[in-house]
């Protein structure tokens, strides 16, 4: 595949993934930065990356880890997270709510819920990126769920029509 290919897998998968990387991490600024690094490597990669099963995967999985090395240095820096932080562009943004009730998850919940909704990634495809079992994913997401659906049933927050 040529670095045209790259373009339009750039293009097609950039805001999924940095979503995903907001939701999991909490840190839209640090987000950017680590999905900005994760698809730099890609495009170096991108003649062996092209033939990759999930490159996507791939991606979030290397701008995870970026974002973890990078935790270790600022954290303590800059402190505490504030309650909600804005994700910047409209157009990538969740319900600031549920925004809030997703970052009160634990870490490997919030990666699961983020690469299973979010990227919409199978079971299998979750696990892989995240480095666990299969089975694991689905402990982490049904205990994920089952938070949100208590946190949600004890406020005002209403489900869209039709839902």
């Amino acid at each position: 595949m040529s670095s045209a290919d790259f373009g339009s897998f750039y293009a097609e998968s950039r805001d999924a993934v940095f979503r995903a990387v907001v939701l999991a991490t909490r840190r839209p600024d640090r987000a950017e930065d680590a999905v900005a690094e994760a698809y730099t490597r890609a495009l170096t990669r991108w003649e062996e990356l092209s033939t990759h099963p999930n490159p996507v995967g791939w991606v979030v999985r290397t701008a995870m880890n970026q974002f973890i090395s990078g935790w270790r240095v600022w954290r303590r820096e800059e402190g505490a997270l504030p309650d909600a932080v804005a994700i910047p562009d409209e157009s990538r943004s969740l319900d600031p709510f549920l925004l809030r009730q997703l970052w009160r998850l634990p870490r490997r919940q919030r990666e699961v819920v983020a690469l299973r909704v979010l990227l919409d990634f199978d079971t299998r495809q979750t696990a892989e990126a995240l480095g666990m079992a299969p089975g694991t994913v689905g402990a982490h997401l049904h205990r994920a769920l089952a938070s949100l659906r208590l946190a949600l049933r004890g406020s005002d927050y209403e489900e869209a029509p039709g839902e």
